[in-house]
């Protein structure tokens, strides 16, 4: 198993579990050593206790360098470059690293989510420079990983697979590695379909968060609750409207849509104004912060929640990490809480209490549940001015106006 990360280490535990022997690869030397003794920074639960019974009963090593085989999966990242184009040079590399390793008989599998293509006009390639054969001594397919963040143990055994091989011993040939542990039906296609498949998925989501954001924006400007919009819009039987709210973040919505973009750029404009729209969320916001801030100098911003969704722990690419840039270009002094994230820039304030001591707005950017139970009475008597913005819907409106608060909620009249 090439990459340890968040698709890497549960696979290769769930491989183990199922009675394969696992050898992880990464080239995180810290990460490796922490694998190796059972600590994990993830907080994905039932991931420690798996891994911890994985190492026990002898299913997983870890190391820096990998070794022959019977079968490669490959779990890296690939992000985007500054101009939007995709990064495939982890996937390269990691193919790369399992060259001299390769031996005839072997199956490789990608599950890094990838343009569509890659599989057959890149990843086939460069495993050749071993001097074998695509499809004809080596068999290769693409399987990509369908899990959500805080129920990954779950979903890797139970969610349906899509399974693309070059040819179809390779699809074969995946399908029957991953039915040794996955009870969801496998579904079997080829390679450039499958990639399809994955970045159909992740688009229709930012597309469709991009619809509500943007019915938000027009509510708002028209005068109307975007939140009684969605919800009534939602009684007719055939709409299924979701909610606004900050932004989109993490490590797929905000990357895989630009990969359809990278395979056909004049097709894709739909593609392109929905992940405009969603980037341009948290700017929305700083304006807003700003605006109700208007007439102090330097204001002080709280900002509650750094983790790009509700209760999970990961920040990457959060909406709150561009609300920072956004205030701070502006002047603005920030201080931001998350009683789930450990590690943010800026550094994490670890109560509430003391993230909005002194603050003269709190804005609310993610619906944590320990948000829903604040006590607005408390805070407000910690700050200096008395002004929250709810992004998402979850703050009570009367009980914060009743302890004094200039109330705010994103897509609604105030």
């Amino acid at each position: 198993m090439i990459g340890m990360g968040y698709v890497g280490l549960p696979a290769a535990i769930m491989f183990g579990k199922a009675g394969h022997t696992v050898h992880g690869v990464d080239i995180n030397t810290a990460l490796v050593n922490s694998i190796n003794k059972g600590e994990i920074g993830a907080e994905e639960p039932g991931l420690r206790d798996a891994l911890a019974e994985a190492l026990a009963n002898d299913r997983l090593s870890v190391s820096e360098t990998p070794s022959a085989a019977d079968v490669f999966v490959i779990a890296v990242p690939t992000p985007i470059n500054d101009d939007h184009s995709p990064d495939l040079s982890y996937v390269v590399n990691a193919c790369r690293s399992i060259t001299e390793s390769l031996a005839a008989g072997n199956l490789v599998v990608i599950e890094s989510t990838i343009p569509p293509g890659v599989t057959v006009n890149t990843v086939a390639p460069v495993l050749e420079e071993s001097g074998l054969k695509a499809g004809g001594d080596f068999s290769l397919a693409y399987c990509p990983e369908r899990v959500l963040p805080g129920n990954v143990m779950a979903e890797i055994v139970g969610n349906d697979r899509i399974i693309g091989g070059i040819d179809s011993e390779s699809t074969n040939r995946a399908a029957e590695l991953y039915r040794s542990f996955v009870t969801g039906t496998l579904h079997e296609s080829d390679a450039t379909t499958a990639e399809m498949v994955k970045l159909a998925e992740n688009t229709y989501r930012d597309v469709n968060i991009a619809l509500a954001n943007t019915i938000a924006n027009i509510s708002e400007s028209v005068g109307v609750s975007a939140w009684d919009v969605v919800e009534m819009a939602n009684k007719h039987p055939r709409v299924d409207l979701l909610k606004p709210g900050p932004g989109v973040g993490g490590h797929c919505i905000p990357v895989d849509p630009w990969f359809l973009v990278a395979a056909d750029e004049t097709s894709s404009g739909l593609i392109q104004s929905a992940r405009s729209v969603n980037d341009g969320q948290p700017s929305l916001i700083a304006r807003m912060a700003l605006t109700v801030a208007d007439g102090v100098a330097s204001p002080r911003i709280a900002i509650l929640g750094a983790a790009y969704k509700p209760g999970v722990s990961d920040a990457r690419d959060s909406p709150t990490a561009h609300l920072v840039r956004v205030l701070s270009e502006a002047d603005a002094q920030v201080t931001v809480h998350d009683p789930q994230v450990k590690s943010f820039t800026p550094s994490l304030t670890e109560n509430v209490v003391d993230a909005v001591t002194d603050a003269d707005v709190i804005v609310v950017m993610v619906a944590h549940p320990e948000y829903d139970v604040l006590d607005p009475a408390r805070l407000a008597s910690h700050m200096r001015a008395r002004s929250v913005i709810d992004t998402s819907n979850i703050l009570d409106r009367d009980v914060w106006t009743g302890a004094g608060f200039d109330f705010h909620r994103y897509a609604e009249p105030n």
